[in-house]
């Protein structure tokens, strides 16, 4: 008996196991989206446009197609197609009327909305996503100006053949500057339904290469002035290539809305506070020589700390920022190799990025009472039930609260120069400003 009991116990596993088969695709089946879309519709609620691969070999060029008669086109080695549906996975799901493939989220890298859809409102396309079992919680969420399906007709690669590593590599290039956040599908779902913080999410837009005058004969007798601090919106920086789409900046929600955005810089003092910032080149004024600049390749030295507590009813916050920065350049020439210099150099970059800080917090308070940093975390601390700090309701007390801010700042290397040296012509010596 006991061998018929084993013997009909694993003929029952043999079915179960191998019973799983009813839903699986071959690779080969499917095609896999790279970038998804989303902008207001006209005869329905969405308008969905979608990036795939084609599966032939690309040159890499980032060049443009239009296949004859129809509306899609082929860039970099990629199809975009745009469809009107009711929601984004039913518009996904009529698009296989007109491929040959199934078409599926597996692979999918970014998810972009439209301005225009973000500030109305994304609840009703975040729900699906993360409901849905091929949804990715590590795709990207891109906020664009403009409209989402023109943004992604733009997405080419310029470097290389794969359009997907390209897309990874971009996003990741705030490692580099932090001049935006990287924000995967879900910290940013996860930040939208929390008591504790709100969400936000990378900022891009199209540059038309419109805002790079060109050179002319009163310009070139014009002394250029220097702007340490150029805060463009997405599709503003002044510059001229063969890739439009750009990142810059940080769209932040109040809930499921889009309140408004930070600029790169406060974008960079904003990950500062969060811990996310890594490097960027930093320019200040020269205070001892106004119109020459000092570029700074600065990033975090500890960990940032943060407490909280309440006072008088009060919320207080106390941040402390620890940064570590080295000499780039000094055009003035003065000696800030030295010493004491050093020191005078450390407290004016300390004053510089406690100014920024404080702004930036104090325009999340007053412009949209919207903490992105995630200070509800820390006052959270304060409360004895979780029941306690939800009935507080600290997103609505957020803009009530007092921020205390103190920077530490340490130039800890001069680069490959150990002091200024003295500039020289054919007819007089030019001494350093220090010198002088």
């Amino acid at each position: 008996m006991k061998k018929y009991s084993i013997l009909l116990f694993t003929i029952i596993i043999i079915f179960i196991l191998t019973s799983c088969t009813t839903d699986r695709h071959e690779v080969d089946d499917q095609v896999y989206t790279l970038v998804i879309g989303c902008d207001k519709g006209i005869h329905n609620k969405v308008r969905i446009t979608v990036q795939f691969p084609t599966y032939k070999e690309s040159g890499g060029s980032g060049s443009l197609e239009k296949k004859g008669g129809g509306s899609s086109e082929e860039i970099s080695g990629t199809i975009v197609e745009t469809i009107e549906a009711s929601s984004i996975l039913e518009g996904i799901n009529l698009l296989n009327t007109a491929t040959t493939r199934r078409i599926s989220f597996v692979h999918t890298k970014t998810i972009i909305f439209s301005e225009v859809m973000a500030r109305e409102g994304v609840k009703d396309y975040l729900q699906p996503i993360a409901r849905f079992r091929e949804a990715r919680r590590i795709m990207q969420i891109i906020v664009c100006k403009g409209a989402a399906e023109d943004f992604i007709r733009e997405n080419k690669t310029q470097i290389g053949e794969s359009l997907a590593k390209a897309m990874e590599l971009a996003a990741s290039q705030s490692e580099n500057n932090g001049y935006f956040p990287e924000v995967p599908f879900q910290e940013f779902y996860t930040a939208a339904i929390s008591p504790y913080r709100q969400a936000f999410t990378l900022y891009a837009g199209i540059n038309e290469f419109k805002t790079l005058e060109p050179e002319s004969e009163e310009s070139a007798n014009k002394t250029s002035p220097l702007i340490t601090e150029f805060n463009a919106q997405p599709g503003e920086i002044p510059r001229k290539g063969s890739r439009k789409i750009e990142f810059a900046g940080t769209a932040v929600f109040n809930g499921e809305k889009m309140v408004g955005s930070l600029t790169t810089y406060e974008t960079r003092y904003f990950l500062m506070v969060t811990g996310r910032f890594n490097k960027g080149i930093f320019t200040i004024e020269d205070k001892n020589s106004p119109g020459d600049a000092i570029p700074l390749d600065l990033r975090p030295g500890r960990t940032p700390k943060i407490d909280a507590h309440f006072e008088n009813g009060v919320p207080i916050i106390n941040v402390k920022l620890s940064m570590e920065a080295d000499l780039g350049a000094i055009q003035s020439r003065v000696a800030y190799e030295k010493l004491n210099k050093i020191k005078e150099l450390n407290k004016y970059v300390e004053s510089i990025i406690k100014e920024g800080v404080e702004k930036t917090i104090r325009k999340t308070q007053q412009e949209w009472n919207t903490d992105i940093f995630g200070f509800g975390k820390k006052i959270a601390h304060s409360f004895f039930t979780v029941t306690e700090f939800e009935q507080y309701n600290w997103l609505k007390h957020y803009k009530e609260a007092k921020v205390n801010v103190e920077v530490l700042a340490n130039v800890r290397r001069t680069g490959l120069m150990m002091n200024s040296s003295k500039i020289r012509n054919n007819e007089e010596t030019i001494l350093s400003k220090e010198e002088k």
